[in-house]
């Protein structure tokens, strides 16, 4: 796999004010891009581009209005007939096809380059290797003989308990009057994810048995190993101690701000793609509900968690009929009702307790309550299952951004 580092450098080449560019992997997953906040989320063109296998150009629906010619042009990138991944650039027509088939091309010869010296590369890099098969354990597709052989050759047990710590990097940019200055900034940010890479390897928790990789410019991966045990609620234990000395650790860093989630612990090894992507869901969560907070944890995020993956038909037969009933005419839902009846929960139900932190009377709650029972029938008062329905119809509310006044 080509170095994200290199991905950049090349990108930066073709930076332009009038192109737009990402650079994805096969899963779709942005490697690369201009737009740096966009770094490590899937790209729904690159989806389109893979489906059909071949370069395409499409009208930016976007644009018309505005920027006449402009196109969004997509091209995959293949090694001989496996896909690498995709190379995206938006922006006019004739700029946007030349410069996706370059990078395209100077992709696909650095890979021939890489395939031609992986041999000696692997021989003189343990570094490298260790990140080839910190890939392979984590893409779609693992040959597990292949991956156990070339595990146990570097005194790796695939046999041990496995999750995946994921953290997202987001660097600061300096900009004046709102231009964003590239002095070197590119330059500093690889050096900086160096420093930070070697921190992290060097943290007291990790162990001979860990993998720490670079997934994406924005996104450092350990591959944390633990000794099955009958008891897995301690190894969680151990990893929020993990997590959270890490959070210690990265927030003498002054040059980003970062955030810290975990996934699932997995005893098949082929299956550690799972955690990272429970990871990611668990990040997406946690910046939904607190931006600001460096570690995620269910935890925390136990109920946002559960209102995210409720069955359809709870929502369908509950939540949806109750929003209904609590819309006004304007279409806006009372705030004040909502999140008065969801602190009422929040406080186990106290009705003292509730008025003390949030600073409202407690007649003013009791009538509150008594508006959300005559509305929707839901009684959290009287009824924990009304009290569980209050709280996943706050989160949907929060969750799916409905307008509140």
């Amino acid at each position: 796999m080509i170095n994200v580092d290199f991905i950049n450098h090349i990108l930066e080449k073709f930076r332009s004010p009038h192109l737009t560019i990402y650079i994805t992997d096969a899963e779709t997953r942005i490697l690369s891009a201009t737009n740096e906040e966009r770094i490590g989320q899937t790209s729904r063109t690159a989806s389109y581009i893979i489906s059909i296998m071949r370069p395409a150009t499409i009208e930016s629906n976007a644009a018309e209005s505005t920027d006449a010619g402009v196109v969004v042009y997509g091209t995959p990138v293949m090694k001989e007939n496996n896909l690498f991944g995709t190379v995206i650039v938006r922006g006019p027509a004739g700029a946007a096809v030349q410069t996706g088939n370059t990078i395209k091309m100077l992709l696909e010869i650095t890979l021939e380059f890489l395939y031609s010296t992986t041999e000696q590369t692997d021989s003189h890099s343990p570094e490298y290797k260790m990140a080839q098969i910190a890939s392979q354990i984590l893409s779609d597709h693992v040959d597990k003989e292949k991956l156990y052989s070339l595990m146990y050759s570097h005194e790796l047990d695939p046999q041990l308990l496995r999750t995946v710590i994921c953290i997202r990097l987001n660097y600061y940019q300096t900009s004046y009057f709102n231009i964003n200055l590239n002095l070197g900034y590119q330059s500093s940010i690889e050096q900086l994810r160096e420093t930070v890479f070697q921190r992290i390897r060097a943290n007291r928790y990790l162990n001979s048995q860990d993998l720490v990789y670079t997934a994406d410019r924005n996104t450092i991966l350990i591959l944390k190993s633990f000794i099955p045990s009958p008891d897995i609620s301690r190894i969680y234990l151990a990893l929020d101690v993990i997590c959270r000395d890490l959070a210690a650790s990265l927030s003498s860093f002054s040059g980003f701000s970062f955030s810290i989630a975990y996934g699932n612990l997995y005893e098949d090894i082929t299956q550690l793609r799972k955690s990272w992507l429970e990871a990611i869901e668990t990040l997406e969560i946690g910046q939904e509900t607190d931006p600001n907070a460096q570690f995620y944890s269910l935890e925390t995020l136990l109920f946002d968690n559960v209102c995210l993956h409720l069955q359809p038909q709870i929502i369908n037969k509950f939540l949806l009929p109750a929003l209904k009933k609590l819309t006004r005419k304007d279409g806006t839902l009372p705030q004040d009702l909502i999140e008065t009846c969801e602190a009422f929960v929040d406080n186990c139900m106290n009705l003292s307790v509730t008025a003390a932190k949030t600073r409202i009377h407690r007649n003013t709650i009791s009538a509150r309550l008594q508006k959300m029972k005559n509305l929707t029938n839901l009684d959290p008062v009287s009824s924990f299952r009304d009290a569980f329905l209050v709280k996943m119809l706050a989160l949907y509310v929060r969750h799916n951004n409905i307008k509140q006044i």
